[in-house]
């Protein structure tokens, strides 16, 4: 797949992703070290099912942010700390169509996501949902 189809995919990605909890667009859950803006929410609540919810204002960051989000949404905690984003890139056929700043960004986004588990860093209580 060439970069003009991975393009117009992960466009068509980005309109999947499930909407994002509008009062945890703050800076608490902005990811630093991303270009364009990506929000980022978890709910560890339940370490069976971990929640998790992505938003940016790049549709092709947000298509990006759909594969972890497909790939991690409703997992256990466990699998999330073990998420291999290099693995991710290379079954998608992308770590050769991202620009160095889109792949720092998306190593931010998934090292936020493999640290700091010790506490949740969002809960919603289920009826919030």
């Amino acid at each position: 797949m060439n970069w003009e189809q991975q393009y117009r995919r992960l466009v068509q990605l980005a309109r999947t992703l499930p909407p994002y909890p509008d009062d945890a667009r703050d800076e608490r859950h902005l990811v630093s070290g991303c270009e364009a803006k990506v929000w980022l929410y978890v709910d560890s609540s339940n370490p069976d099912a971990v929640v998790i919810r992505f938003d940016s204002a790049s549709r092709i960051v947000k298509g990006l942010l759909a594969l972890i989000q497909q790939r991690l949404d409703g997992q256990p905690l466990a699998e999330i700390q073990a998420f291999d984003l290099d693995a991710l890139l290379r079954a998608e056929n992308l770590e050769n169509h991202l620009t160095p700043s889109r792949s720092n960004g998306l190593r931010n986004v998934a090292k936020k996501l493999t640290s700091d588990f010790d506490a949740p860093r969002s809960v919603r209580s289920p009826s919030a949902r």
